[in-house]
């Protein structure tokens, strides 16, 4: 079995060391650029091939300017922005928490991931645009998540890292918040454009973070007055988006919420469908801390803890007491109970969601990155709200000790009548995000003298 599957039973210094280890290892592409999903082969964890997507329906890349070759590279590099954040994250956690060497160079190995995702930007003339680099080329896609990773880890960086290397990462976090107000927050994304101005959560949070950090970095006022600006839309410190939903109904507006659709006919009065809803309180809780941290009088301590609690308590939504989050579930607006998504017959394809083939229906399959956006969202929580310490302090550790080989993998079919055969390319994904988070929290709250 490989290191990283063979989890069970360590302590969770034992488990962030072993990854720490072990990780690093499979980021081997003469670009520097990381991998984000890996295939689980047997007791091999490689980059997925052609072979892989053998008889698997797959999205189609229509209308987009760099196609990758094939969907192994789809999926290859899917994350790699947000996973060498995140990384680098826990790397400067670690050497924080232990002085170690080692730390502080695999600090480095994550930043000169992002910033050769950054020159592929540079290149096409955009500066600040950071891809999902498919292939370890130039794309035309990504997402504010993927900032989110490399804010972050940029950020946390700067106080350990070697002169030339903090200079370029302030330039790369100023030229981020320029990019994306010269395009208005609009994208090309999968198959439509995605218009991020409309956001008034998570990623409503991750911009006025982004601009509060360039105002920071390069004193210029018009990216403080762009946050005031986007501050002002956002709901995000006092509503998460179960809440929107209830408000909304509360006030008889319907909603334009398009999952909804791929449980037409299941959905009882007040239920919504939750697709990757929950998991924005991880976006939530990094952006709000650093407002809070670079900004105090937009949100005071008494606000950040409010936040804090209200994206926290949203974490047994969608999970039982096994801690294998669902990755479709229904939610019932009224009495905040949830249910498991039963499956539904696929859609014919041009009624796909994002014309992804895994959202032409629903049905019980697992996922475990809800824990790995609950692990910090937990240990954030825990470290500004004295109240909800204990609770989230017992999360994080339930967390670690649920992190095996079934806690590693990106998606899971529990009766193996889930995901159907030609869907098969997301059974045996070493997860994206597990690996980085798992490390960072642990480390974090070393730091902080939890465990």
């Amino acid at each position: 079995m490989h290191p990283l599957l063979d989890l069970a039973g360590l302590t969770p210094e034992a488990k962030a060391r072993r990854i720490s280890a072990h990780y690093p290892a499979l980021h081997d592409h003469a670009s520097g650029i990381f991998y984000s999903l890996l295939k689980i082969d047997g007791d091999r964890i490689r980059p997925f091939g052609p072979a892989d997507f053998a008889g698997v329906e797959t999205f189609s890349f229509k209308g987009w300017r760099f196609p990758p070759e094939g969907p192994w590279e789809y999926r290859n590099n899917e994350n790699s922005t947000i996973t060498s954040g995140l990384w680098l994250v826990a790397q400067v956690e670690r050497f924080l928490a232990t002085g170690e060497a080692e730390a502080q160079a695999e600090a480095a190995r994550a930043y000169a991931s992002l910033e050769a995702i950054y020159r592929l930007g540079e290149a096409d003339g955009k500066p600040g645009w950071m891809c999902k680099p498919y292939g370890f080329r130039l794309s035309d896609q990504t997402s504010g998540d993927q900032y989110l990773g490399a804010m972050w880890g940029l950020w946390c960086y700067l106080p350990i890292a070697p002169a030339a290397h903090a200079a370029r990462a302030r330039e790369m976090l100023v030229q981020f918040a320029r990019y994306w107000r010269s395009v208005d927050y609009q994208i090309f994304y999968l198959d439509r454009v995605w218009d991020q101005r409309k956001e008034v959560h998570s990623y409503n949070a991750i911009y006025t973070a982004m601009n509060l950090i360039a105002h920071h970095l390069s004193g210029d006022e018009e990216f403080r007055t762009e946050a005031l600006r986007l501050f002002a839309r956002g709901r995000w410190l006092t509503e998460t988006k179960v809440d929107a939903w209830r408000r909304e109904r509360r006030a008889g507006d319907a909603s334009d919420w398009e999952p909804n659709r791929l449980a037409a006919g299941v959905l009882q009065p007040g239920e919504f469908l939750c697709w990757e809803t929950t998991v924005h309180s991880a976006f939530t809780a990094i952006s709000a801390t650093l407002v809070h941290d670079l900004a105090p009088e937009l949100v005071d301590h008494a606000a950040l803890t409010g936040c804090l609690r209200r994206w926290w308590e949203t974490w047994p939504l969608g999970i039982g007491d096994d801690l294998l989050p669902h990755y479709f579930f229904i939610v019932n607006l009224d009495t905040g109970a949830w249910r498991p998504a039963p499956r539904t017959p696929r859609l014919p394809r041009d009624q796909w969601f994002l014309s992804q083939p895994h959202l032409s229906h629903i049905n019980q399959k697992r996922w475990m990155e809800p824990l790995a956006r609950f692990l910090f969202t937990s240990v954030l929580a825990a470290g500004h709200d004295p109240d909800i310490a204990p609770a989230a302090r017992a999360l994080a550790e339930r967390i670690f000790a649920r992190i095996d080989a079934t806690g590693m993998r990106w998606q899971v079919d529990p009766d193996g009548r889930q995901i159907d055969p030609d869907l098969s390319d997301v059974r045996d994904v070493l997860s994206s995000e597990i690996p980085a988070s798992f490390v960072a929290a642990f480390w974090r709250g070393r730091r902080l003298g939890w465990w």
